[in-house]
């Protein structure tokens, strides 16, 4: 036995099955993770919920964070009217957004990783007819546990983006899903002989459509809003780009241990540019 404890809660009421291999995969998955990674997770909690109820807990999710963001400092209204703006925009967006979301690894209100699943979303998404899809995703999102159970709200999970801080040009999106996707890549290599190939998932109509309003109202927005200027360069890819900066970064300093002292300092952690360079962070950081 491995130590580490593993709760799946079916809060649907007709989810069983689906409870029953989600405990299994994590169960099997766990602890191996623990070694790949070396980032302790002595208990995973995911939680097969309705879409009521995902996004309503979404939705809490980014009011705890838009309160930590403002305690203990002077807030002005003009801060104040732009992050209730921004909750209002999650609100509308995730009645859109939870068919388009195989699950969401976020805190609870004591500040734990737990991962919320809509099993609904699964079928949308193609994931629940696809073993493997669905062992890979289970898989990943059970490492973002692992980082936000030793960072303990240092640098993961991501902050919301209500306030500037100093350190607003770390990758930390790109690090958390890379280092999940190194992980889970490592793990499904090892347990299915080799990478796996990436089968063309099978959308629901309502996952296309919704899909479709989604793109249309956030072309709508930027046509509407001023912003600066984009820096030149294409977007990055937090997983696959993510994935790629901490392989070479493990290779770089061969030892997860000294990799792992990212999660305590946001200072260590890679800027948008050393994602791509990751020589540069190397050269930087000097871990």
């Amino acid at each position: 036995m491995s130590g580490i404890e593993v709760n799946v809660r079916d809060e649907t009421g007709w989810s069983g099955r689906l409870a029953r291999l989600v405990r299994q995969v994590l169960a099997e998955a766990a602890p191996r993770l623990e070694e790949i990674t070396g980032l302790a997770t002595p208990t995973v909690t995911f939680r097969l919920v309705t879409p009521r109820v995902w996004r309503k807990e979404v939705v809490a999710y980014v009011e705890r964070g838009v309160q930590q963001a403002f305690a203990g400092s002077e807030v002005y209204e003009r801060e104040r009217a732009e992050a209730a703006q921004k909750v209002a925009s999650w609100r509308r967006k995730a009645a859109w957004t939870w068919p388009l979301q195989e699950g969401m690894t976020l805190t609870d209100p004591g500040g734990r990783p737990q991962t919320l699943i809509a099993p609904r979303a699964l079928h949308h998404t193609g994931l629940r007819p696809d073993r493997l899809a669905l062992h890979r995703f289970l898989v990943h999102e059970c490492v973002h546990h692992g980082q936000i159970l030793t960072s303990q709200g240092a640098v993961v999970p991501p902050r919301l983006s209500v306030r500037r801080y100093a350190c607003d040009d770390r990758a930390v999106p790109a690090l958390f899903e890379g280092h999940a996707e190194w992980a889970e890549r490592r793990y499904t290599s090892e347990t299915f002989g080799g990478p796996p190939a990436a089968n063309v998932l099978r959308r629901s109509w309502r996952y296309r459509l919704h899909l479709r309003i989604i793109r249309a109202q956030d072309r709508h927005a930027q046509q509407h809003t001023t912003t600066a200027a984009e820096p030149p360069g294409a977007a990055l890819d937090p997983r696959d780009d993510g994935a790629r900066f901490v392989a070479a970064a493990m290779a770089g300093l061969g030892d997860v241990a000294r990799f792992n002292k990212v999660w305590h300092d946001l200072s260590l952690v890679p800027t948008a540019e050393e994602i791509t360079q990751p020589e540069a962070w190397l050269r930087r950081v000097g871990l």
